[in-house]
């Protein structure tokens, strides 16, 4: 049986506002602990796992050498999905909560304008990793373009706001960025799974032998599940058997916990699942309802991937493409169900989710992801003007 440290985090307050009208910080910052104040609004959360890590990044992280970087060029991922039930989710008991979670979704865009130069520099120094699939890399593509000065000045795979339906195009000034030298990400490495990875009990296990051996060489580390773990006939989401129960014979949240517990330093980031056209699932939207209760429990720094991504830059929910409405090559009848999904102004894929042949969701995420490291490195993210 595993040995899992675990202890409880006291006390969690969420902030549903962001106040609007503070001024700058004016002490220099330096990274701080990942369990900050919370931007956005959340669901309360249910019990969950308790933490055995707050996680604290370093102050003036010194530069990276990562070894090996291996990076993939995204392919097409399947788009069949299995038509089978999920066992719904239930709590896990006696737990109690503790100070509250750094949580960055779709409202958290905007605030990418507003970030303060010192924190973007403070963000800049941290070393961090993430390790994903082709989404991933879509992200990892993003950033490279925030890189840019202007994004004018960056290549065009970063400024494509024309969909090719026009109901799906959206106003260039969406992708609008100008910053003097851009926003340095040379210390951010993406990697691609290696090994055995199919299920998501053996990314938990990738993500640990990937990172075990340069841990010491980053600040802040963490992966996602793709759109495919989340699929119809997952038992991702399982209560017991998913990843949220205590299975004792292969790995979930509670391994990973006993792997963080050993890396007190190390921020660990937690983010819910990319989405596709096709998922909308109840799967999708169970385990990322139960990914979001968790980070806010225990105190984690949650990238809210799936909220950004099912959200139209103004705001209006997006969900699966089983509605009966033809689109190009695609007319599914209509389940009658809305479930969230990735927007189509975010992807011309009928199915699937992928971020390439347009800008708007990739970008919209590296926005997002900026503000997530602003946060980490200290930021409370109050807007610096009204």
């Amino acid at each position: 049986m595993r040995n899992i440290n675990l202890k409880f985090l006291a006390g969690i307050s969420l902030l549903l506002v962001v106040a609007v009208g503070c001024s700058q910080p004016a002490a220099q910052p330096t990274p701080t602990s990942a369990v900050a104040s919370v931007t956005q609004a959340a669901t309360t959360p249910a019990p969950a796992p308790t933490s055995t890590a707050t996680g604290t990044a370093t102050t003036a992280p010194p530069t990276p050498s990562p070894t090996g970087t291996s990076e993939a060029t995204p392919t097409a991922e399947p788009t069949s999905i299995p038509a089978t039930a999920t066992p719904a989710p239930t709590p896990v008991p006696d737990q109690q909560l503790p100070q509250e979670a750094i949580v960055v979704d779709h409202n958290s865009v905007e605030l990418f304008d507003q970030l303060p130069d010192e924190y973007i520099g403070a963000a800049a120094a941290l070393r961090m990793l993430y390790i994903d699939r082709s989404v991933g890399k879509n992200i990892d593509d993003a950033l490279n373009c925030l890189s840019a000065a202007t994004d004018e000045e960056a290549p065009n795979h970063c400024r494509r706001f024309e969909h090719n339906v026009a109901d799906y195009s959206v106003d260039p000034s969406e992708l609008d960025w100008s910053r003097p030298g851009g926003y340095d990400r040379s210390n951010w490495h993406f990697f691609t799974w290696e090994g055995d990875c199919a299920g998501w009990s053996q990314k938990v296990d990738c993500f640990i032998a990937m990172v075990d051996p340069i841990i010491a060489e980053y600040d802040v580390v963490s992966f996602q599940f793709s759109y495919l773990e989340v699929a119809d006939g997952s038992d991702i989401a399982a209560q017991p058997g998913g990843y949220f129960a205590d299975n004792p014979t292969y790995s979930d949240v509670y391994d990973q916990e006993a792997y963080e517990a050993q890396h007190p330093d190390t921020v660990f980031i937690y983010w819910t699942t990319s989405l596709a056209r096709a998922i909308g699932s109840t799967v999708a939207v169970e385990f990322n309802d139960q990914m979001r209760q968790y980070a806010i429990a225990n105190g984690k720094p949650l990238f809210d991937v799936a909220d950004i991504l099912s959200h139209t830059p103004d705001g209006q929910p997006c969900y699966d493409n089983r509605d009966g409405v033809a689109y190009l090559d695609e007319n599914h009848p209509d389940d009658g169900q809305d479930l969230l999904a990735i927007c189509q102004e975010y992807t011309t894929e009928t199915d699937g989710g992928h971020l390439g042949r347009v800008s708007t969701g990739k970008i919209r995420v590296a926005k997002a992801f900026w503000v997530l490291m602003a946060r980490i490195a200290g930021w409370d993210g109050r807007p610096t003007s009204p």
